[in-house]
């Protein structure tokens, strides 16, 4: 016959494998980034998450997923090595896998790059790897941007994201930093033009430019200030110059834009 203790001990085992298994088990329709069909037992605190982002959203730490060594099945809750399909009831957990990044997703093109270390939303067709930019860019920029090195492997200067894993959608100003597509549109909603990084221009401002030099030519200066010079930088071409005073902008003489500061 058990005793009192030997009962009350068989009780909060108990107790604490349904807590375990509640707090390990999440449903599919609870992780917003991926769809997949197991969760990964992350290597720094051991408790199942259904992807690295859910497991980041509630914790100080990140979680490394290239470390992950289980996977715990949705469907059975059977805890195994890094696979495909579930060793026990035998479903897929993901149409895409990567065994590298430990990534389950459904199928958008993914492919792995070996020299980002990441898998990329293709299809691969349309990327190439830079090797002085040190990331996949689309091909329409090949031969046809400025580089800038290891330009993922920063933080989107408007949102602070780190860049290199983001799976928000990248864009490459003519400048060469890279940048969220959502951010830079905001940030020209905004009326901004200029890149947080480097200050020159993030698009084509030619025809603003001639707008500016209809505005500037029509400014009427007291007679004190018409023959008044300032020394002058153009934050675009980078050089030079020596231009009269405006009060609505001061134009560089060797490029015609006024993304211009006092030298």
């Amino acid at each position: 016959m058990s005793s009192k203790a030997e009962m009350s001990g068989a009780a909060d085992a108990n107790v604490a494998e349904k807590e375990t298994t509640k707090e390990s088990t999440q449903s599919v329709g609870e992780c917003q980034h991926y769809k997949r069909l197991c969760k990964l037992k992350a290597p720094c605190c051991s408790v199942f998450y259904s992807c690295r982002f859910c497991h980041d959203e509630v914790n100080n730490h990140e979680m490394d997923r290239h470390k992950v060594q289980e996977v715990q099945c949705k469907e059975c809750n059977t805890i195994q090595k890094v696979c495909k399909e579930c060793c026990n009831c035998g479903i897929t957990f993901g149409e895409y896998f990567c065994p590298v990044c430990r990534l389950y997703d459904d199928n958008k093109d993914q492919f792995h790059c070996e020299k980002c270390g990441i898998c990329r939303v293709g299809p691969k067709e349309s990327f190439f790897h830079c090797d002085k930019c040190n990331a996949c860019l689309s091909t329409s920029l090949q031969g046809n941007h400025k580089c800038v090195e290891n330009v993922s492997r920063s933080c989107c200067p408007i949102c602070q994201e780190f860049l290199h894993t983001s799976r928000a959608e990248l864009q490459i100003p003519r400048c060469g930093h890279m940048i969220h597509r959502n951010c830079l549109q905001t940030f020209f909603q905004q009326g901004l033009y200029q890149c947080p990084m480097c200050k020159e221009s993030l698009l084509d401002m030619g025809d603003v430019w001639k707008q500016m030099d209809e505005v500037c030519a029509a400014v009427q200066l007291p007679e004190d200030l018409r023959n008044v010079k300032l020394q002058i930088l153009c934050q675009d071409c980078h050089k030079n110059s020596e231009q009269l005073f405006n009060t609505e902008g001061l134009k560089c003489n060797h490029c015609g834009g006024y993304n211009t500061t006092q030298a």
